[in-house]
């Protein structure tokens, strides 16, 4: 007897405590009341505008850009202007050591200026290869900007169709609530009247505050998610979002896998970006041969002295010199052999990580690709599973009705219903989602 009273104390303790719990969640659901409505194409589009990581990848092309431009001015002549001015003071000419002087007239006051200048003829290619060089790293950090992008616009519809799923599922176990607080009413009149037992009575409570800890969860969750998204689109952190997704968004488009392949191999950046590894290993081995040729520039020089000469006559020279010169480093000859070399090997290594990156997408896309035929396949199961569940909490409840069923059976059909509304919904949104990761893996979002 004892230990029936201490199992009923301990069923009414565990009871209070999910009570507490499942209060607290409503006062959390509170906070989703001012949730600020958006858009997919509004978030997208703010994720474009603000993400730090974005304008720090287009921050970078900027920069590619500049050290292009720095590149071609290796063209442009190259001028130095130098001008010197010195004070003598009268000077003595000493006979013997120091026995006598003479001291020398002449004038104390000295300058010079000159213009120099040198043009670039010919130095082996190794300007145009910079220059190629440069446009390619440029054209690399473009790939870089554009992946950025497709990155904060997958991270962004994935999150956002999760906040959508939170919501819904807080939509149908709140309606369970509403159906369980019937419930309790009706349990409490047939347990005063000794239709049923306490113990059924506190089942039902139980699983209402199991629904209630649910929604508490999910609006932690919905808060959580909703600061990355602030985070990635540029909004304050403490905004609390709510997604606006309407039936049409629901994809119907029927992919080809081949088709996928192929789009994929034509749009990832990813792709674009390792075929320019390749001709910037090839550019690197260009730059490096350019070593072995001479470098051939045009000089000009225009000069004035005053005096010209000291101390036999004091005269302005100006004077003006053009010319060619020619360097060659001969040694190049052989101490560039390991690095042409290592340049090749290079190329060899940029054509496998391209391998290596065809790989990776191709998997990629299988991936996708099968999780949304699966998705698809899904909601056709789950749609046949709210069918069922609801044809069996009816005939159950209709039993119950009529006290031919236990309230544990009554309980567990509305589980069974629960679960699989709450498993309809996310598989409606995980078609979404799987949609969206798709257009990833072939470059198309």
């Amino acid at each position: 007897m004892n230990y029936w009273r201490l199992k009923d104390l301990g069923l009414k303790f565990l009871f209070l405590l999910l009570v507490c719990t499942a209060s607290f969640s409503f006062a959390q659901q509170d906070s989703l009341g001012n949730a600020k409505k958006i858009k997919l194409d509004e978030a997208i589009l703010l994720g474009i505008q603000n993400n730090k990581q974005l304008k720090i990848a287009n921050t970078n092309l900027a920069i590619a850009n500049e050290n292009v431009d720095q590149a071609k001015i290796a063209k442009m002549p190259r001028v130095g202007l130098s001008a010197g001015y010195t004070y003598i003071g009268d000077p003595k000419l000493y006979d013997g050591f120091y026995e006598s002087n003479i001291t020398v007239d002449y004038l104390n006051h000295m300058g010079f200026a000159n213009i120099v200048s040198a043009i670039p003829i010919y130095s082996g290619g190794s300007i145009n290869n910079r220059i190629e060089q440069q446009k390619l790293l440029s054209q690399m950090q473009e790939s870089v900007v554009k992946m950025t992008e497709a990155d904060v616009k997958n991270a962004i519809t994935e999150q956002y169709f999760t906040l959508e799923k939170l919501y819904r599922q807080i939509e149908v176990t709140k309606q369970n609530i509403i159906n369980t607080d019937l419930r309790i009413s009706q349990l409490k009149s047939r347990v005063n009247n000794g239709q049923n037992l306490k113990s059924d009575l506190l089942r039902t409570e139980l699983q209402q505050s199991n629904f209630k800890v649910s929604v508490f969860r999910s609006t932690n969750t919905i808060e959580l998610i909703s600061n990355y998204l602030d985070i990635l689109i540029g909004f304050p952190t403490n905004t609390i979002l709510k997604p606006e997704v309407a039936e049409s968004m629901l994809p119907t488009e029927n992919l080809n896998l081949q088709q996928s392949l192929e789009e994929a191999f034509l749009n990832r950046e990813e792709i674009k970006r390792a075929e320019i590894g390749i001709k910037f290993s090839e550019s690197n081995l260009s730059l490096t041969k350019s070593g072995f040729r001479p470098n051939i520039n045009a000089n000009l020089i225009l000069n004035t002295e005053y005096p010209a000469q000291w101390p036999t006559y004091v005269n302005i020279l100006n004077y003006w010199a053009a010319g060619l010169s020619l360097s060659w480093d001969v040694s190049s000859f052989y101490t560039l052999k390991h690095r042409i070399s290592g340049d090749k090997l290079e190329i060899d290594k940029s054509n496998i990580a391209l391998a290596v990156t065809k790989d990776q997408i191709t998997t990629e896309v299988k991936n996708a690709y099968v999780r949304y035929a699966e998705s698809k396949e899904n909601i056709k199961t789950f749609k046949k599973d709210v069918e069922l569940s609801m044809s069996n909490y009816k005939i159950v409840k209709s039993r119950y009705d009529n006290d031919f069923a236990l309230i544990s059976e009554i309980v567990d059909a509305e589980l069974q219903l629960n679960n699989s509304r709450i498993s309809l919904v996310n598989a409606n949104l995980d078609l979404i989602i799987q949609y969206y990761s798709l257009q990833y893996a072939m470059g198309k979002l």
